[in-house]
C-alpha cells in the first residue's frame, strides 16, 4: 500500500491501546486480571496509559462495557466500548473509532513499559512510511503504526485474528530502538516477577 500522507508536515496520529481482552490465562493463575494487577505501586494499565499519554498524542482505549474497575483508570482518554471475542475486534473497534486520523499506533494494554520516545519514534516514521514496526534486540516489536491507508483492512479484522498477517507482503520500516518495553508483555502472573526483577 502506498503513503496517503507522506511529506505532510503534521501526521494526526491516535493511539489505539487495546484493553478488551479478558485476560483468562492471568485470571485462571491468580484470579485477577491483568491489566488490574499492581506493578510497581500502579496498576499494568496505568502504567500503559501513562507512557502513552506523555507522547502527546490523542488515546483510545478500547475496553469491555461490563469492566469497570478498568473505566475508572480510564481519565483524560476516550474509551471506545467493545464485546470483544479477540485482539481483532478490538483492533476493529478502536480503528473504527479513529476515521478522522492520518494514522493510528496500535499497543497493547499488557505492555506497561513501552516508552514514551517509543511511542514518539513510531509517530515520526509514520510521516513518512505507512507502516512502521519497532526493531529490538534483532526481533520486532511494539507498537506497530499504520498509516490510514491500512484503515479498512484493520476494520475488518476479527475474533483473535491480530493485525500479523496485513504486515506480511508489505514494505515495512523498521525503527531501531532499545527499548525491552517493545518485546515484554504481561501474560501470567509470574511475567510481573520477571519484568519486577529486571526494572
Amino acid at each position: 500500500m502506498g503513503s496517503e500522507v507522506a511529506g505532510k508536515a503534521d501526521v494526526k496520529t491516535a493511539i489505539v491501546l487495546t484493553a478488551a481482552g479478558m485476560s483468562r490465562r492471568f485470571r485462571h493463575a491468580s484470579g485477577q486480571h491483568k491489566l488490574l494487577a499492581v506493578l510497581q505501586g500502579k496498576a499494568v494499565l496505568r502504567h500503559s496509559l501513562e507512557q502513552a499519554r506523555a507522547s502527546g498524542m490523542d488515546i483510545i482505549v478500547v475496553t469491555r462495557p461490563e469492566d469497570k474497575a478498568i473505566h475508572v483508570l480510564l481519565d483524560n482518554v476516550r474509551a471506545v466500548f467493545c464485546v470483544s471475542q479477540g485482539l481483532g475486534d478490538s483492533i476493529a473497534a478502536g480503528v473504527s473509532a479513529c476515521l478522522d486520523y492520518d494514522a493510528v499506533i496500535i499497543a497493547l494494554g499488557d505492555m506497561p513499559f513501552v516508552t514514551t520516545d517509543s511511542y514518539q519514534a513510531v509517530e515520526q516514521a509514520l510521516h513518512a512510511s505507512p507502516l512502521v514496526r519497532p526493531w529490538v534486540k534483532g526481533q520486532p516489536g511494539h507498537p506497530v503504526g499504520f498509516q490510514r491507508a491500512f484503515f479498512p483492512a484493520l476494520q475488518q479484522l476479527s475474533g483473535d485474528t491480530g493485525a500479523q498477517h496485513l504486515l506480511l507482503n508489505q514494505q515495512i520500516r523498521y525503527v531501531p530502538l532499545s527499548d525491552r518495553g517493545c518485546l515484554e508483555d504481561i501474560d501470567y502472573p509470574e511475567d510481573l516477577l520477571r519484568v519486577r526483577s529486571s526494572s
